[in-house]
């Protein structure tokens, strides 16, 4: 006799694989083919761990009626057990609590961790959890998106992960992780939460009313144009990787990017090298501090091609660099998940937020210039003097970037 839990893995799989087509509500705000741009939207930044986690947490607790949380990394510490008993004590107010963590990155989650919050009736689903030792089917597979939206009016997104390293625990003299996280009122926080949802459908979550979650739009908070654009290994195309290359074709004076990890495969290269050949000022700020050493070691392989086409490079060394964004011409931007690296562009479920106009862009270019002020220019003459046992290790690093 078949386990209950065997047609319950196949259909969980079919879903992330993309092969069980999403409810019609969710298909008519999350489009594949083009981006949504949506008028009368309030974006404010926040640029460290510490800020966006604390205005997170301030908007759970003010929660009316839903909470819908997403993550990629949800820790048993300090950080991760506020955000927990918060959500607790939402849920036991009576708002409905949906929370999807991703199965690898909350790998050290305690399952009693969990249990407070599960006894309060809240959902709690895990992205393609672990069979044994090994995930179901895709190991790369992963839900890397950053979502919270609070009653269907208030969206979080951006670069910030609910954990202690993220600096909402850390000293204030200390300034916690460089990174890059957004708050959004209006419309657009309707096309935020259906990108949640279809996370949720993805992951097996519990069957919900998607119609009615999704039937109101919120109202005009501000006067930012911006689109939220999903992307995933289950879509058509590789759509901000796509959508990087196509700023940096159509440049007219600059383009400034900001990633933790860089290792983009050859056509984003291509871009950066065409668009510095050309003229235009291609400036790119990565981490001088890095947690993932291998990547670190794959990005130094190929900067050498990268500075001889004139591309500027940086690495931050204030404190770890997490923020993810581009900005081009100061006239529109992008902030979101997505790294510059193989496993955002092709294995990941992302989210970014394309922001049109000069307001959010001139924000997010002038944090880039002070940035600049504490990092370290990349020298090619610096790199061409490693070792050979170094530059062996940093092209096995790259070599193992593309077989894995």
């Amino acid at each position: 006799m078949e386990s209950p839990a065997g047609p319950r893995r196949i259909r969980s799989s079919l879903r992330r694989h993309g092969l069980i087509p999403r409810p019609e509500p969710i298909r008519q705000l999350v489009q594949v083919h083009r981006i949504r741009f949506s008028e009368g939207n309030r974006v404010q930044l926040f640029e460290t761990g510490r800020e966006g986690l604390a205005a997170m947490l301030e908007a759970i607790r003010e929660a009316g009626h839903s909470i819908h949380l997403e993550t990629y990394i949800l820790r048993s510490d300090g950080t991760g057990r506020r955000f927990l008993d918060a959500l607790c004590e939402r849920a036991r107010a009576g708002v409905e609590v949906r929370l999807l963590y991703d199965a690898l990155g909350s790998r050290g989650i305690e399952r009693e961790a969990l249990e407070p919050l599960r006894s309060t009736g809240a959902e709690i689903v895990a992205f393609n959890p672990w069979m044994g030792m090994h995930p179901r089917f895709a190991p790369r597979r992963r839900d890397h998106r950053k979502i919270l939206v609070i009653d269907g009016e208030i969206g979080f997104t951006g670069g910030v992960n609910i954990g202690d390293e993220y600096g909402e625990q850390a000293p204030a003299s200390e300034p916690g992780w460089r990174d890059a996280h957004v708050r959004i009122e209006g419309p657009a926080v309707r096309d935020l939460g259906a990108v949640f949802l279809e996370s949720w459908f993805r992951a097996d979550g519990p069957a919900l009313p998607w119609s009615d979650l999704l039937a109101l739009e919120p109202p005009a908070r501000g006067e930012v144009r911006c689109a939220v654009l999903p992307d995933g290994p289950a879509y058509r195309r590789r759509r901000m990787r796509d959508l990087l290359i196509s700023g940096l074709e159509s440049a007219k004076r600059e383009a400034k990017l900001e990633s933790p990890y860089f290792a983009p495969g050859r056509r984003v290269l291509e871009a950066l090298s065409a668009a510095s050949r050309r003229g235009i000022k291609v400036e790119l700020i990565l981490a001088g501090k890095s947690d993932h050493p291998i990547l670190r070691r794959a990005s130094r392989s190929i900067l050498p091609r990268l500075l001889r086409c004139g591309v500027r490079v940086y690495e931050y060394h204030a404190s770890m660099m997490h923020a993810k964004t581009a900005v081009f011409d100061d006239e529109w931007a992008v902030i979101g998940t997505s790294n510059l690296d193989r496993q955002s562009f092709e294995h990941s479920y992302e989210v970014n937020l394309v922001i049109d106009g000069e307001e959010v862009a001139t924000q997010l270019s002038a944090r880039f210039e002070r940035d600049l002020g504490v990092a370290r220019v990349v020298d090619e003459a610096e790199l061409a003097r490693r070792g050979l046992v170094e530059r062996a290790l940093d092209r096995l690093a790259a070599l193992l970037l593309l077989l894995i």
